[in-house]
């Protein structure tokens, strides 16, 4: 097949550290390849791909202080893909906020060429919350994907979700570590919807190591003073320690030192690649029971869902009975890039033949 794939150009595709949404549409895009597939994909400048790359802007928008409120470039992105729909078999468009889908929409109604959507995002987390559902219904016959079942719950009802493809990691390159390390560790944005906060408030109940390795994004509104207010004051250097935004070399060493995961999410995450990440390398979860979590964690198997801190606290003390290896293999059998692959071919195919 000829495949566009449209990604959001605030990170650069792989991103370099965080950014979760390009990080899917690299590992998607370099399976279709290995599968096969013509794939172009559209996103910035610096992307690294084995696809043809077609960019409006030379870098991450988000390096360039350009406002998240911004779709300028986003629908430059989009259009480059739109006037070249004829060379396409299928425009595959990746968007996690309103600057991607606001303008795409209309547009998307009047192509020949089939598009679908993955949805990234949830509009429940939001303070347009209802403005944005009345947005959506209003085009919630175009083909959307949804990547957790649970992320339907925010979105309006009615839209035409014809599958849920659970993300995907390339497995092969995470390290596994049959042996428990010592540490707590806890990775993400420094955010209140991430909860650092809590992680912080479960290892000192624990009085317990905890290692934190975030960013910390100056773009994000509010973010810094939250930062200053719940973290900051806590981390010594010694019991709460705070390692920064790591790449993957930092990432996997940080996995080496670790007992569990704390993934003390405050808000509905519609994924999460983080967890899926730990447990490919045999780090079991503790995870507060939101959004996907139940979805990508086996409660009792690869980690323990919880409702609140106490919760959490109680689990992180009985961690030793999850199995790594179990841990491991449930993501080899359910999130490889393998898997989420042939859950998009499907998607494709069964599109393409209501075409």
């Amino acid at each position: 097949m000829r495949i566009a794939q449209i990604a959001p150009i605030w990170e650069r595709v792989p991103p370099p550290k965080y950014g979760g949404t390009q990080r899917v549409v690299y590992n998607l895009t370099e399976g279709l390849v290995n599968a096969g597939h013509d794939v172009t994909l559209f996103a910035t400048g610096d992307s690294k791909t084995s696809a043809k790359l077609i960019s409006v802007y030379p870098r991450a928008l988000y390096r360039d202080k350009v406002s998240w409120d911004n779709y300028f470039w986003s629908t430059l992105n989009a259009a480059q893909a739109f006037d070249r729909q004829d060379k396409f078999d299928i425009i595959h468009y990746h968007i996690d906020r309103r600057t991607e889908y606001i303008p795409a929409f209309p547009i998307a109604k009047l192509l020949k060429t089939p598009i679908v959507f993955t949805v990234h995002f949830t509009i429940l987390h939001s303070t347009e919350a209802e403005l944005r559902k009345k947005f959506l219904s209003y085009y919630k016959n175009l083909n959307f994907i949804s990547i957790s079942n649970h992320q339907r719950q925010g979105l309006p009802k009615g839209m035409n979700f014809i599958a849920t493809v659970h993300n995907g990691i390339d497995v092969d390159k995470i390290r596994f570590y049959p042996q428990r390390g010592k540490d707590i560790i806890w990775l993400g944005r420094f955010s209140p919807s991430k909860g650092p906060r809590e992680a912080i408030q479960i290892a000192k109940k624990l009085d317990r190591r905890l290692i934190m390795a975030g960013k910390l994004d100056k773009l994000f509104a509010g973010d810094l003073d939250y930062y200053d207010k719940y973290v900051k004051l806590f981390i010594d250097g010694k019991n709460i320690i705070n390692i920064g935004e790591v790449d993957a070399k930092g990432r996997d060493k940080l996995f080496s030192q670790a007992e569990v995961l704390l993934n003390s999410i405050q808000w509905d995450e519609p994924f999460g690649l983080v967890p899926i990440e730990a447990m490919a390398a045999g780090i079991p979860v503790v995870a507060f029971s939101r959004g996907a979590m139940p979805e990508l964690i086996k409660d009792g198997k690869t980690g323990f869902l919880v409702n609140n801190i106490e919760e959490a606290v109680s689990a992180v003390k009985k961690i030793s009975q999850i199995d790594r290896y179990a841990c491991r293999q449930h993501v080899e059998n359910n999130f490889s890039i393998e898997r989420m692959v042939e859950g998009y071919e499907e998607v494709y195919h069964r599109i393409l033949k209501k075409k």
